[in-house]
């Protein structure tokens, strides 16, 4: 429990007591200190020096150790030696407490000042005039506060988008801050690209010319993904998975033209960059299918992302080779479409993509797909 003394002449506490009510700026341009009447209290870690809603009849200036100012379970500000608490609910008759003031160290002591003492004080307007000072401090110190986390909140949301899809931000506040992203099974179509023997180059070249040139063929993919409202799932090593959720059964058209054509200017734009002579290659495989989304990963490091069947076909597709035709065009192009894809497209678009193959795939069997 708190314990206290019995209040006396204040030269009498000792020289922490007047150093510290001296440096809270309470007594500044004061005569005669002695007649407020300080009382030394010490209170252990935890212990409440008041609670919300109690009748503010005092305030606190802090000796030794600090004092937490709380809201329910959380910490809003720490105050410390030579510092005021409770001052802001004095100013108005019958003012109740809006926060708990709590101990915040073993060992925490306070002088109390009842605001009775304030008020037959002979220059308590200039007490008070004081205690209107420290507010204003504490609020322009409060404003920088705030101003700062307002800089630091920019600065985390922008590095928040530039690690996570817009899709998955929208689903993982929808699930809220306790708890991971729930699990959906959608209509999705599905992007898998990867540049051509780029990993040859990487051998020969600076560490700075192979991050730009990274840099240079991922953004000549991802532009035209968001300009054609599909999502950036990851980037995997010179690879890039995405992908468009389709919300109803009467947009898998639209949005399988809108794939295509961001995997049209995707490759044109990749073409274009050239290490020495030779121009990058890019190829793509698309495909439409269910796809499970959600939060995966293990119990401390987890990641938004799709999974699913559907989702490994898009990558066999775009990783066949030659060697794996078993029938149909021999030498796909570079953007492959599953046969379900291109059903979702128009008689114009399928004739341009009608080069049929069939080919050998990694764990699932035979794919047919059109390039």
């Amino acid at each position: 429990m708190a314990r206290k003394t019995e209040p006396r002449p204040l030269e009498t506490l000792g020289r922490e007591y007047i150093e510290a009510i001296i440096a809270s700026g309470l007594v500044d341009d004061i005569a005669d200190i002695s007649d407020l009447e300080p009382r030394p209290y010490r209170y252990a870690e935890g212990e409440f020096i008041c609670r919300h809603g109690d009748v503010a009849e005092s305030l606190w200036v802090i000796v030794t150790g600090s004092v937490a100012v709380k809201e329910g379970d959380r910490t809003l500000f720490v105050r410390r030696r030579g510092e005021v608490v409770g001052e802001q609910n004095l100013l108005g008759n019958g003012y109740r407490r809006m926060y708990d003031l709590v101990a915040s160290e073993m060992n925490v002591e306070v002088l109390v000042v009842d605001k009775a003492n304030i008020e037959k004080h002979p220059e308590r307007d200039v007490i008070y005039r004081n205690i209107a000072r420290i507010i204003s401090l504490k609020l322009k110190n409060a404003s920088i506060k705030v101003a700062s986390l307002s800089r630091q909140l920019q600065d985390d949301t922008r590095i928040l988008h530039a690690y996570t899809n817009q899709y998955a931000l929208s689903r993982r506040m929808q699930a809220g801050g306790g708890r991971l992203t729930d699990y959906k099974v959608d209509r999705a179509i599905v992007w898998f690209s990867d540049i051509v023997g780029f990993s040859e180059h990487t051998l020969s070249m600076s560490p700075e010319r192979t991050a730009d040139i990274v840099q240079r063929f991922f953004n000549a993919q991802s532009v035209p993904i968001s300009a054609h409202g599909g999502y950036i799932d990851k980037f995997i090593g010179d690879g890039l998975m995405a992908f468009w959720v389709l919300q109803d059964s009467g947009s898998a058209s639209e949005a399988c033209l809108e794939a295509l054509r961001a995997a049209e200017k995707a490759v044109k734009a990749v073409s274009g960059i050239r290490v020495g002579n030779t121009k990058l290659h890019l190829r793509v495989g698309l495909h439409i299918g269910l796809v499970l989304s959600g939060d995966f990963g293990s119990a401390t490091r987890h990641q938004f992302t799709l999974i699913g069947k559907d989702v490994n076909k898009a990558a066999r597709l775009e990783e066949v080779h030659k060697e794996d035709i078993l029938d149909g065009e021999p030498a796909p192009g570079d953007i492959r479409i599953s046969a379900e894809f291109r059903a979702e497209l128009g008689e114009t678009v399928q004739r341009r993509y009608g080069r049929r193959s069939v080919a050998r795939a990694k764990n699932i069997g035979e794919v047919e797909f059109y390039s």
